[in-house]
């Protein structure tokens, strides 16, 4: 287990991340976005403080499907987290000498995408939220009582 463990630390520091933040599909089963997200391990720790600032929010069931709104007004929230991570980001790299593996360009577009993933998974939220409302509506129907009884019941 150490070994692993070990062979996963030294295999992270021998390589570098090849830069890229992009949506490459969708799962066919629920339809929410796939992405790669690969960056320098380098900059692992701004892309944390990044992504800590997005997701520490108090979230409100309204009992409306708005959880991707809630999740789009994080990010001008967090413009400075960003804006100090980003600039951290690109810092590190230019003194590491690590700026032909991920360009600024790559930096940039890296917190981008961060931000994109953040909004999508409230969109996924939403879509859960919508798809069980649907469900229950329609078991309902399904189990409506009439003056005769119970339409659609099973027993």
């Amino acid at each position: 287990m150490i070994s692993t463990a070990i062979a996963l630390a030294m295999g992270l520091q021998g390589t570098a991340a090849a830069p890229a933040a992009e949506e490459i599909g969708r799962d066919l089963e629920t339809g929410q976005k796939q992405w790669i997200f690969e960056y320098d391990i380098a900059i692992l720790p701004y892309i944390e403080d990044y992504k800590r600032c997005l997701n520490y929010a108090n979230r409100i069931a309204r009992g409306a499907p708005d959880f991707e709104a809630q999740h789009r007004e994080d990010l001008p929230r967090c413009a400075d987290v960003k804006a100090k991570a980003v600039a951290a980001s690109k810092d590190v790299l230019e003194r590491r000498g690590l700026t032909e593996i991920m360009s600024f360009e790559d930096v940039d577009r890296t917190f981008e995408v961060a931000g994109l993933i953040h909004i999508e998974r409230g969109r996924h939220i939403d879509t859960q939220f919508a798809d069980r409302v649907r469900a229950y509506a329609a078991a309902g129907a399904a189990n409506e009582i009439t003056e005769s009884g119970i339409v659609g019941a099973s027993n």
